[in-house]
């Protein structure tokens, strides 16, 4: 009997045990502390220098070319020679427009000393009324004709000043399209415009002409600051700032994009056209606030998958959340990490608190993709748990498939250190960088 009863009582014992919910353990899973960083939001763009004011330059005499003052990549001072066009047509015709203009002013001297004359002449009624109007008539032509040859000799001696073609401004020369000896057209006489020379630009401030996705044209602004990045000087930022978004979109490749105009300056003349380049653009930064994984976020979907991971009812964990102000009344659809990279939202996460699992709501603000600003909800040193989210995980995956099918394009950066453990195989989420690594965005971590 006494044998009887002790295996009696083992066996309500071990079946009151099994009757239980044992508490998951929180070393179960993994944890993040919440951490006081920096958190910047950087959106990305390929792009192209292109300078900002472009001079095409002719000739507008016609003639062979006697002298070339510059060639491709040379830097020249306004009013420099550049060209010279054979000038002895115009120079004979500049003669000839000035011999006319010293006979017009010898005859006009003529007719205004028979006009004088004839005044006096007519005063002693020694002229008839008709040969005075002829010589006030001839001497208005004479005037006349003085006029014309003045402005013919100004018309020449523009002609020859014309076979002399100058730098308009200072700039680089781009490109020289003629040689010496080659016979070239005006344009004010070819119907096909004339010849084109030589084409230059003031390289002292050059333009970054970017394509930046619609997704991301909506957080950029005209006076942003960006900085350009170029694969000629690694290592080195230019800072330029957007100078105008253009309304009108191109597609390429299913991809919507907006030309955005980066204005930089160019002392140096390091930068030249056709050079790619990266742009990056501070959209959001916060400075020394707390933050957590992006992937330590619960939104309302997940309640039924926390609740089946933990253990715990689900009915319990919203009585919990709606005691603590949030609402869960199931209006908010997004995806954690959806709302999260829309710089604000409402979320929960199941913080560890006194060995106890709690669900706490929580505000979010700016985030990087990799951790989230905390507005209220948490203090620091708080733990939460890093829990299999399949809202965050159908989320990343689309966004995955999306930064691989656009080569970059918007280019929200992520930190390096995720990128480095993506190659190392080892998990990320919860884990701080390195000691004296930088994420990508250029921000250190505290």
């Amino acid at each position: 009997m006494n044998r009887t009863a002790g295996l009696l009582t083992i066996a309500l014992l071990l079946a009151a045990c099994g009757s239980r919910d044992p508490a998951p353990a929180a070393s179960q899973y993994e944890t993040a502390a919440v951490e006081r960083r920096s958190l910047v939001l950087i959106v990305e763009a390929a792009g192209v220098i292109e300078p900002i004011r472009t001079v095409e330059l002719k000739s507008k005499a016609s003639g062979e070319i006697l002298e070339l003052g510059a060639d491709t990549g040379d830097a020249v001072p306004a009013g420099a020679l550049l060209v010279r066009v054979d000038p002895r047509t115009p120079r004979n015709r500049l003669d000839q427009a000035q011999a006319q203009w010293n006979a017009a002013k010898a005859k006009r001297t003529n007719t205004r000393s028979q006009l004088e004359r004839g005044s006096k002449l007519r005063e002693n009624q020694w002229i008839n009324p008709a040969d005075y109007d002829k010589l006030v008539l001839d001497e208005a032509t004479a005037e006349s004709e003085v006029v014309a040859a003045k402005v013919a000799v100004e018309n020449a001696r523009i002609a020859l000043d014309d076979t002399e073609v100058r730098a308009p401004v200072a700039g680089t020369i781009l490109s020289k399209r003629v040689e010496r000896g080659q016979v070239i057209s005006s344009p004010t006489q070819d119907v096909g415009g004339g010849t084109l020379l030589m084409t230059m630009a003031d390289l002292d401030e050059v333009r970054v002409r970017t394509r930046v996705d619609e997704t991301d044209i909506g957080k950029l602004l005209p006076g942003m600051e960006a900085r350009i990045s170029v694969a000629s000087f690694p290592g080195r930022l230019f800072v330029g700032t957007i100078e105008k978004i253009e309304p009108q979109a191109t597609v390429e490749q299913n991809v919507t994009l907006f030309p955005v105009l980066i204005t930089l300056p160019n002392d140096e003349h390091l930068l030249r056209p056709g050079m790619n380049v990266e742009a990056r653009f501070e959209v959001a930064r916060r400075d020394d606030v707390l933050t957590i994984p992006v992937t330590g976020l619960r939104t309302e979907r997940d309640v039924a998958t926390t609740a089946a991971i933990l253990g715990m009812e689900q009915d319990t964990i919203r009585a919990r959340l709606a005691e603590a102000g949030m609402d869960m009344d199931g209006s908010e659809r997004r995806s954690a990490r959806e709302s999260a990279a829309s710089l604000r939202g409402n979320f929960w996460v199941v913080a560890q608190r006194q060995g106890a699992l709690e669900p706490v709501p929580v505000v979010t603000g700016v985030t990087d993709l990799d951790r989230v600003e905390l507005v209220s909800g948490l203090a620091e040193g708080d733990v939460v748990l890093v829990l299999p989210s399949s809202s965050l995980l159908e989320t990343q995956e689309r966004l995955q498939n999306f930064m691989r099918g656009r080569g970059g394009i918007p280019g929200i950066t992520q930190p390096a250190q995720q990128s480095q453990d993506s190659q190392s195989g080892q998990p990320s989420q919860g884990r701080p960088p390195a000691t004296g690594q930088r994420p990508a965005s250029g921000v250190p971590p505290r």
